[in-house]
């Protein structure tokens, strides 16, 4: 007999359409959650609703938003509690990498990136938290990554920095929420198969890595969900390879992992349709061009005291010549 809809957990996850998400909301839909499932590829989430509404007679509510919008994480909340809905489960998963030298790739696209992996993530907890506090039951899903413990390296600057405020926020926020009956972890997986490699444009370089080194998607979320309802963590790793390599991470010092991490070449490269457009070089800028004007003045000022000199110098001849002309008076008169 199935749980009346009134009882049920309810789930809203983030970057559903795809990758780690859509494995969360196979794996929920499973476990009996209902879901509400976002991301901006309508059809996907669509897709995905019809398959786990046949699969398990879960109830799907798919709400599309693009959270690059500052805006999008409020309009979510607003359209779940129009259709009368509540989170009880939280997983803030959506997120992808921006390649290339930070100074190489616009603005506009850094902002995205920051907003939709660590704005967003805060600000939805920020909405949801305090309502599962109050009703004794929340589980939040931060989807942070090894990166977070890597020090920064050349290309996708920004990705270990937003995955490293990830997990901090994470600890914090499971600490505040302590003793509430909301559990929050700070999931971070290693290299896993999903579409976020190919986005990133660096699919041909990360097939060279070894098969070990991958993980698949329903291995992280089964590890993600078992921690969280145990309330284990706030920091879990899956996989024996990476939880050898963040301890093998905290122990050498940051500044040595900086300098082999200069050697990568794999996020170098920006994708074109996010470049920055050139900008005119130092010595070709205007203003530095007339800032030397005045100098070009102060020499020619000079010129004065020259001639100031030469007459002093011209002015003494005379004299000397006098002088030569009275020296020989002077020996005749004696």
């Amino acid at each position: 007999m199935d749980t009346p809809p009134t009882l049920r957990k309810t789930a809203l996850i983030t970057g559903a359409s795809a990758g780690i998400g859509r494995d969360y909301a196979r794996y929920l839909a499973a476990e009996g959650y209902d879901l509400i499932l976002t991301a901006r590829r309508t059809d996907r989430l669509e897709e995905l609703g019809r398959e786990l509404s046949d699969a398990f007679a879960t109830q799907v509510n798919v709400i599309p938003a693009d959270l690059a919008d500052p805006h999008a994480p409020m309009q979510l909340a607003a359209e779940i509690a129009k259709r009368d809905l509540q989170v009880d489960y939280l997983v803030n998963n959506a997120g992808y990498q921006v390649p290339g030298f930070f100074d190489q790739v616009r603005w506009e696209v850094q902002r995205d990136m920051m907003q939709v992996l660590m704005t967003a993530v805060a600000q939805l907890a920020h909405i949801f938290g305090p309502d599962m506090a109050r009703r004794g039951f929340g589980r939040i899903v931060n989807i942070a990554s090894v990166a977070a413990f890597v020090p920064g390296q050349q290309g996708g600057a920004l990705y270990p920095s937003v995955k490293a405020f990830v997990l901090r926020f994470s600890q914090s926020l499971a600490t505040e929420y302590r003793d509430t009956g909301v559990h929050v972890i700070a999931v971070c997986p290693g290299f896993t198969w999903s579409e976020f490699h190919d986005v990133a444009g660096n699919r041909t370089q990360m097939n060279k890595l070894p098969s070990f080194m991958w993980l698949d998607g329903p291995r992280v979320v089964t590890d993600a969900h078992k921690a969280v309802e145990a309330g284990r963590g706030p920091v879990i790793i899956s996989g024996w390879v990476y939880k050898t390599l963040v301890t093998l991470l905290q122990i050498i010092p940051d500044n040595l992992l900086a300098r082999m991490g200069s050697r990568s070449v794999r996020n170098a490269q920006a994708r074109p349709e996010d470049r920055r457009e050139t900008l005119p070089t130092p010595a070709a800028a205007k203003p530095q061009t007339k800032a030397r004007k005045p100098a070009t003045k102060k020499s020619v000022t000079k010129k004065p005291a020259t001639k100031k000199l030469a007459s002093k110098a011209s002015a003494k001849k005379p004299a000397k010549r006098a002088e030569r002309k009275a020296a020989p008076k002077a020996a005749n008169s004696s």
